[in-house]
């Protein structure tokens, strides 16, 4: 029986091969949409889930409160874990984690080979007992115990030592201490938020030598013994930290608490300043809608096909039930037809997969493998999908079908029943709304990006080059600037802490006489003289930094200030007020010297925040170099040239300030690719469903069109009777989609403190484009019926 449900079924389809061809293909770019998505979905929420004490693992994150104002964090000190360990039975274990190499990257030495290295982390010995990082060679408890004591990863031994067996070899680090090899790992899994290169004993730093509570530069991860109460740890880490600060703590609702955040919620939960890349849950949402809404615009097709032509089956339907059969059995063998299309689609689904996968981890930079698609659970998971497809698709039209009453069929009475005729109406608008909304909204992505990249930021980011400034590097650095502007190259070369697309240091700042007397939390950036024109950043009153405020400093200890307009307006100041005045930013004292006017120097996702520059020569680890317009590689050869002369420690390795502001909405972007590549197809799937059912409607009319054309009818006039029906069903959808969008993208755009208007013009374009893309794909059917010669479609009549 089931043999010959299948038989039938494939005769079906090979009889009307245009419609199994639509479907099929339709079908396909769904399923492969949602390999694709469903596969970048499992490796997101899969972060970190491999570690074997994953469900216990926990970071402690610092968040404070100070002179009314909150801030939240990932660091925390030195003093946090001994102290909790110590203390608390809740904790197990834990580690500490440190890498100086993201502020100035470190530089390693083997040989004659200099390579300069920006994940060079430092923990405890513990390292191996918290995360679950296999060591290839080495000792797991020993590996991290001895200062200078490194872990390689299995490439950074290839890039270093080749094919010989690193363990006991020696690196030397940033041109002063060897570092011996303790252990080998595999390479960082792409689904770790960690991602390191080396790992260094955290005795080797001076910092493992203290207990210190007020400087938090490290992250802390703490594993909560079997059965303990992250809440109460919570509540004892409180108590702990307000004893411990008691003496720092001494204005009314300032306080200092470490919240635990779960280690698999780290990657796309933050909530808080993320010193590494993270994502965003809302992404896993976004793109999981598109993947169903794909999805159901392809079975949208079967669907309508399938119903349209219930008139072509109803004569065949109606003599099977005269001749006994029941309608059990024929709703099988029409929900036979409906899993052949889809497990024939999901076969093309992984072959269009496995060839868009590399374009695929371009758009989401992730290197997704295709090793996946041949994973067993993964093949059983879509197979099953598949036949839930295949029920739900072919469900309606297979009940549809086998309702025929056979006497009024076989009379030839057998009339496409309204209803049938406006559910499919109510598919094709369905199908056309989602992809005007998918549409729309890549639109608006668009235009928020480039808002974001001619935003007026405060400065001037172009032609800026960013270098590394380390120790050695400090001491030459006046040769090194004036041979840099000597070249001709550029207009000015400044140092600071932090490039201004990510200044993350926070102080506190206390203006003894305004706001009554209680500080506030302000974002602070040591710079020399050089760094405000450098930026062209606009001076709205007082002067800039000169020598003589970092003669001052260095002698006396007293510290200058440029605050920008966001802090004086916090601490009730008016700018000429400003000047002169005296303030304490944690233990820096010193006066205001001018007031800036306020520039982004964080993402436009969040407010300008107060922000102070201030002198202090010793924390520089960033040089700025403005080079002058004009094609920038015959630039950077020069400069390449005068630092391999002057500063030969170190490669030339540099970024451009405007990459790293771009870098900032790498999310955005992938958002955009992701977007609009899905909306585009979205539009071609509904337009081959749009396609099938002109050419069926066109079928369906032969005869009329026909007699029109005899009766003098214009080959216009016959393409405008069978498209106008479909056309207005896309203006419907047109009218249906434009709100859904603009609520949607009102709902994103909201995530910026600073954005575009989503405006008339994405609206219009998309309306416009969908209309035209759907009478083309109607049209073009519609000529072909109408140029039929009349005399082949009346000859039997």
């Amino acid at each position: 029986m089931i043999k010959n449900y299948l038989l039938i079924a494939f005769r079906s389809l090979q009889k009307h091969i245009s419609y199994a061809v639509i479907n099929v293909v339709g079908l396909s770019i769904g399923l492969a949409t949602c390999l694709l998505l469903i596969t970048w979905i499992s490796h997101e929420l899969s972060y970190d889930t491999f570690h074997e004490k994953a469900s216990r693992i926990y970071r402690a994150s610092l968040e404070y409160s100070f002179g009314g104002q909150t801030a939240r964090t990932a660091i925390s000190p030195t003093a946090l874990l001994p102290a909790v360990q110590k203390n608390f039975a809740e904790v197990e274990t834990g580690v500490r984690l440190y890498n100086p190499s993201a502020w100035t990257p470190y530089v390693l030495q083997k040989d004659d080979k200099l390579f300069q290295e920006g994940r060079f982390y430092f923990a405890d010995s513990t390292f191996f007992d918290v995360f679950t990082f296999p060591l290839l060679k080495g000792s797991a408890k020993d590996a991290l115990t001895q200062p200078n004591s490194v872990v390689l990863t299995r490439s950074m031994a290839k890039k270093y030592f080749g094919s010989e067996d690193v363990i006991g070899k020696t690196i030397m680090v940033n041109n002063k201490q060897e570092y011996t090899v303790t252990g080998l790992t595999e390479d960082v899994p792409s689904n770790s938020l960690l991602q390191y290169d080396f790992i260094g004993s955290f005795s080797s730093l001076n910092a493992s030598k203290e207990q210190i509570w007020w400087s938090a530069n490290y992250e802390t991860y703490i594993v909560l013994a079997p059965g303990a109460s992250i809440t109460t740890l919570f509540e004892k880490t409180s108590a702990l930290v307000k004893k411990e600060l008691a003496g720092e703590l001494t204005n009314p609702g300032d306080y200092v608490v470490y919240n635990y955040i779960p280690l698999t919620d780290i990657y796309l939960r933050s909530d808080m300043s993320e010193n590494k890349a993270v994502s965003d849950i809302q992404y896993i949402y976004i793109f999981g809608a598109i993947a169903m809404l794909v999805l159901i615009i392809a079975c949208i097709n079967y669907i309508n096909l399938a119903t349209a032509r219930a008139a072509d089956r109803a004569r065949e339907v109606g003599i099977r039930k005269v001749v006994g059969a029941l309608r059990p059995q024929l709703f099988i063998q029409f929900i036979s037809e409906s899993v052949i299309v889809t497990y024939m689609a999901l076969l093309m689904a992984f072959l269009l997969a496995k060839v868009a996968l590399p374009f695929f981890n371009e758009m989401t930079a992730q290197p997704l493998d295709s090793s996946h698609f041949i994973n067993p659970a993964f093949i059983i998971t879509a197979i099953a999908g598949a036949t839930v497809i295949a029920l739900v698709a072919g469900a309606y039209p297979a009940f549809a079908i086998t309702a025929f009453k056979p006497v009024s069929v076989l009379k030839g009475n057998f009339k496409t029943s309204g209803k049938g005729i406006w559910l499919r109406k109510s598919l094709v608008v369905v199908q056309f709304g989602i992809s005007i909304v998918l549409t729309i909204s890549t639109m608006v992505v668009i235009k928020q990006l480039s808002f974001i990249q001619h935003k007026k930021l405060g400065y001037d980011k172009e032609n800026t080059v960013i270098l590394p400034l380390d120790g050695q590097t400090a001491k030459v650095y006046e040769q090194l600037k004036n041979e840099i502007l000597r070249s001709g190259i550029a207009t000015h070369v400044a140092r600071a802490i932090e490039s201004p697309t990510h200044i993350n240091g926070t102080y506190s700042l206390n203006i003894p006489g305004f706001s009554n007397n209680v500080g506030i939390m302000v974002t602070a950036n040591a710079v020399d003289p050089d760094f405000i024109p450098a930026l062209g950043m606009e001076l709205i009153t007082g002067r800039n930094f000169t020598e003589n405020d970092y003669i001052k400093m260095r002698k006396d200890t007293v510290c200058s200030f440029v605050l920008n307009e966001s802090t004086i307006k916090e601490v009730g100041l008016s700018p000429e007020q400003a000047i002169g005045t005296f303030i304490n930013m944690h233990n820096r004292k010193g006066e205001i010297v001018g007031v800036v006017k306020d520039f982004h120097f964080n993402t436009l996702q969040q407010k300008i925040s107060p922000l102070i520059l201030f002198t202090e020569e010793q924390q520089f680890h960033t040089i700025l170099i403005k080079l002058k317009k004009g094609d920038p590689r015959e630039a950077l050869a020069t400069l390449k040239s005068i630092c391999n002369n002057i500063t030969p420690h170190r490669p030339f390795e540099y970024t451009f300030l405007d990459q790293e502001y771009t870098a900032m909405y790498r999310n955005e972007e992938r958002m955009s690719q992701i977007s609009s590549t899905f909306a585009t197809l979205t539009i071609i799937i509904a337009c081959l469903g749009l396609f099938g059912l002109v050419s069926f409607s066109a079928s369906q009319k032969t005869k009329e069109i026909g007699i029109r054309k005899v009766m003098g009818a214009s080959a216009a006039s016959v393409v405008l009777l069978i498209t106008k029906d479909f056309t207005r069903l896309v203006i419907l959808s047109i009218v249906i989609g434009i709100p859904a969008a603009y609520w949607i993208m009102s709902q994103w755009l909201n995530g910026f403190a600073y954005k575009t208007d989503i405006g008339i013009w994405p609206m219009v374009l998309a309306g416009i484009s969908s209309l035209l893309i759907a009478f083309g794909t109607a049209s073009f059917q519609a000529i072909k019926a109408a140029l039929v010669n009349p005399v082949d479609t009346l000859r039997n009549e």
